[in-house]
């Protein structure tokens, strides 16, 4: 019986949440701290211009911004785009050569993970170099239950998540975060749920 093939497609982590649930910040230390690996490289995708956050690249090889336009919808040509010419990139590179490990999607607040997944496995040249490994959702532990009452980007950000990052936990009771955690379980079952406090965990 012969050994299945390596899958070697570009490994992609989609990092979304909600207008001001911390998504940076926690991105921020997990590229410092190497979270990541050692060749990895940052889309920033945000609704408005917005200048590059320069602490981000210290721990990236590399950073693209996307901005003007949500790229689950008036922006995701532009991110297919981005995502060919990263591909293109890396095919190039000698089979000895230190390749690009991992991209790291941060979507803008607006964005609905669900459908940039959807985008990326849809398109002919991307499903065959890049692999959608985990989608990781920034959950705001003081403002999510009432974002999630009246706004139902919030329940699809939520359910197409992987793995929820409770953000700002340090700033919530216990009370609430168990009735948050309560909530989450609802409405997605089988994501895993960290707490962070400045984007450690």
């Amino acid at each position: 019986m012969t050994d299945p093939v390596p899958d070697t497609r570009l490994r992609l982590t989609l990092l979304g949440g909600y207008l001001g649930s911390g998504k940076t910040t926690w991105l921020r230390h997990q590229l410092h701290v190497g979270a990541f690996g050692p060749r990895v490289h940052v889309i920033v995708n945000e609704a408005a211009e917005v200048p590059v956050d320069d602490a981000l690249l210290s721990g990236a090889s590399g950073m693209t911004l996307l901005a003007g336009g949500c790229c689950c919808c008036t922006g995701r040509a532009a991110l297919i785009d981005a995502l060919r010419a990263l591909c293109d990139q890396r095919s190039r590179l000698s089979a000895d050569a230190p390749r690009l490990d991992r991209v790291v999607l941060e979507t803008s607040g607006l964005a609905d993970p669900g459908s940039i997944v959807a985008a990326i496995q849809s398109d002919p040249v991307l499903v065959h170099h890049i692999v959608v490994e985990t989608t990781i959702v920034a959950v705001d532990a003081l403002h999510a239950l009432a974002q999630l009452a009246t706004e139902p980007l919030g329940r699809r950000q939520i359910g197409a998540a992987d793995h929820l990052v409770l953000t700002k936990a340090d700033a919530a009771g216990p009370a609430d975060l168990a009735r948050l955690r309560a909530t989450l379980g609802l409405l997605n079952g089988h994501a895993t749920v960290s707490a962070s406090v400045l984007g450690a965990e």
